[in-house]
């Protein structure tokens, strides 16, 4: 029997639910995301110029190229040529919208419809998430495409209608075009439903008896749909080709193993939640579903792989834990809980008026004051510029051609098919290659680095470089050959 909330016949009462699900909406931070830039940059490429098998915005010659995430990168584009930073921001909020409900869908599923708990457990659930990983980057694709998988996937296992499956292909289908490099998971995830073996009995897990084959014939459909896109084989297989990296991703913050901190401040509350299951397992009489063990085990896995695969063991692995919290919060009056928020919502929104007037939706973009003023100065982007990892993003997107951007991946030999060129920008960010080196191998005619760091120090003293302007804790040096 459905669990609904306690109505006590007032308005507030009967939007309560609305309240708490818009909750998380404000945990997403009010900024433009580094990598939004060479994003939109993309999808401009696209729509003037179309597709390239050839890297066009950095200063090396003859990478082999493909734009993965093509319409993500157009969609970005539009909305921010259209409606502006604030306009970008909005668009976030809207996909978020649809990945709370879906979740909030995913947990009345799996806890045979008791709305109080779903509610609530959406609720915390997508706050940790709005914070930590809705950005403007294709990764809010990824989740709702995920989501609605996991739905048709799971009515599918409680109904045996092979009809829930018919969205897959079509899901699989937009996966590519949107986040093709991450679409591997969308594969993963069929495999727990695959395996659900119903012969399988251990320690209150259980297998399940509907049919595999279709899935199997569901997960062909998907593979063969997701081949349709501007690249075929190739961006099928980008993900796997970049794991052959040799660790150079280590050095970046999202791909590095997590810690126990970094579950914790990423996923506390499905953490907690898999915890309760651990102990309440061996003390309830229902069998758990062996799929359910599968996709918490395996999105534990791959969050303990990469501190951005939290999301996945927040959503997935969330909704799965809704099986356990099936008898949690019934009866529950919400209408206390949101005056509560109402009046807290209040009080927050009065103090950032007046604390905040000046905030500015960029501060996430490295050296964007410096890259402005240097515009300003040097309109003419005929140039050579040297940038470091993280700086080349928001510069590429002024029209510079840069030496490095945040994009990892395609400096990576297995992807570009010439040269590890990552290895060589973590040296010069370490000192381990000089600013001479750099200077005969790629004869930079600016240098755009960050203050009183490695290149600011060797640089600052040499005859051959001008100081053209110091803003925001960034400098432009200007290359003057003497002969």
């Amino acid at each position: 029997m459905k669990n609904t909330l306690v109505n006590d016949g007032s308005l507030l009462a009967k939007i309560s639910k609305y309240i708490l699900l818009a909750l998380p909406l404000s945990f997403v931070g009010v900024t433009m995301d580094n990598d939004l830039w060479f994003t939109i940059n993309h999808g401009r490429y696209i729509l003037e110029h179309g597709f390239t098998n050839i890297e066009p915005f950095t200063v090396h010659e003859g990478l082999a190229f493909s734009f993965e995430k093509w319409l993500t990168c157009i969609t970005f584009y539009k909305v921010y040529d259209w409606f502006g930073k604030v306009g970008m921001f909005f668009f976030i909020l809207l996909i978020f919208v649809i990945i709370i409900w879906l979740f909030y869908r995913l947990c009345l599923l799996f806890s045979g419809n008791n709305e109080n708990m779903s509610v609530l457990f959406t609720c915390v659930n997508m706050c940790f998430l709005g914070y930590n990983y809705i950005r403007t980057r294709p990764q809010i694709f990824s989740y709702v495409f995920l989501l609605a998988e996991l739905l048709c996937l799971e009515k599918y296992a409680r109904t045996g209608d092979i009809k829930k499956l018919y969205p897959l292909p079509l899901l699989a289908l937009l996966y590519m075009q949107f986040h093709s490099t991450m679409l591997p998971i969308f594969f993963i995830m069929i495999l727990p439903y695959l395996c659900d073996f119903g012969w399988f009995r251990l320690l209150g897990v259980e297998g399940s008896k509907y049919k595999k084959w279709p899935l199997l014939a569901a997960f062909a459909a998907c593979a063969a749909a997701s081949l349709i896109n501007p690249y075929g084989i190739r961006s099928f297989v980008y993900l796997i080709n970049s794991l052959n990296d040799g660790g150079l991703l280590s050095n970046i913050n999202e791909v590095k193993r997590s810690g126990i901190w970094d579950l914790l401040d990423c996923s506390g509350a499905v953490l907690g939640c898999q915890l309760v299951y651990i102990v309440l397992r061996f003390t309830r009489k229902e069998k758990f579903p062996l799929r359910y063990f599968f996709i918490l085990a395996g999105t534990f896995a791959m969050a303990l792989y990469g501190i951005r695969n939290n999301a996945f063991m927040i959503l997935m692995g969330g909704a799965v834990c809704a099986f356990e919290l099936r008898t949690v919060a019934t009866g529950y009056n919400f209408v206390p809980v949101v005056k509560k928020l109402a009046a807290a919502g209040a009080l927050i929104s009065m103090l950032w008026c007046v604390f905040y007037p000046g905030y500015d939706i960029m501060h996430s973009t490295y050296a964007w004051k410096a890259m402005d003023a240097f515009k300003e100065m040097h309109p003419d982007t005929n140039v050579r510029l040297y940038t470091d990892f993280n700086c080349g993003s928001y510069a590429e997107w002024l029209g510079y051609r840069c030496y490095a951007d945040p994009r990892a991946e395609v400096f990576l030999k297995s992807i570009n098919g010439k040269e590890d060129i990552l290895a060589e920008v973590w040296d010069s960010m370490h000192s381990r290659i000089t600013a001479a080196e750099m200077q005969e191998k790629y004869g930079f005619d600016y240098w755009l680095v960050q203050e009183d760091r490695s290149m600011d120090y060797q640089l600052r003293y040499k005859s051959d470089y001008k100081l053209l302007l110091h803003e925001d804790g960034y400098k432009v040096y200007e290359y003057i050959k003497n002969d």
